[in-house]
């Protein structure tokens, strides 16, 4: 926890102290790639390290992007049971600061919705009764939405942040324009 805590600050503080001039964010032919961490896992305890996600996203008008996502956690308990979880899926984006009024050109405020394939791997073992070991799998379809925001401290880098579907409720990291 203290680990998300620093990374988070770390972030905030990098957006605030390294702000630099006012770029203009026109959304059509824009490419954004977010890298970074989830907090919180939707009921997975155990330990291991943070869910990890990315996502590739195409601006198609000023207004609606769309793009891929990806999220990978896993979790192990008392050493004899491991569970992976991963999350892949396509996503479509509103972008809101025009119904918002928002002048700044560095904030992007959105939401939207998935489509997306969760799939577990679940590996277990009895060092006393080997026979009880063994590996479970499985998957399923899923909808979600999502709202989220990005600030861009430069023209081509910055923070965001998601709330919603994924691999876990909120979701924090770095994004790059290009």
């Amino acid at each position: 926890m203290k680990k998300t805590k620093l990374l988070m600050s770390a972030l905030f503080a990098s957006a605030i102290f390294f702000t630099s001039s006012v770029y203009a964010q026109q959304l059509k032919g824009t490419n954004f790639v977010n890298v970074g961490v989830g907090i919180g896992t939707y009921g997975f305890s155990g330990t291991g390290g943070l869910p990890i996600v990315a996502t590739v996203e195409h601006g198609f008008s000023d207004k609606i992007s769309a793009g891929v996502y990806g999220g990978f956690i896993q979790r192990n308990y008392d050493g004899d049971l491991k569970y992976s979880y991963k999350v892949f899926g396509v996503k479509g984006s509103y972008h809101f600061n025009d119904a918002l009024n928002i002048a700044n050109p560095n904030v992007d405020v959105y939401g939207g919705a998935a489509l997306y394939y969760r799939s577990f791997t679940l590996k277990y073992k009895d060092s006393e009764n080997p026979e009880y070991s063994g590996k479970s799998t499985g998957g399923d379809l899923g909808i979600g939405i999502f709202a989220g925001g990005r600030y861009l401290f430069s023209k081509n880098a910055g923070v965001f942040t998601e709330i919603g579907y994924g691999i876990s409720p909120l979701q924090v990291g770095l994004t790059l324009k290009f």
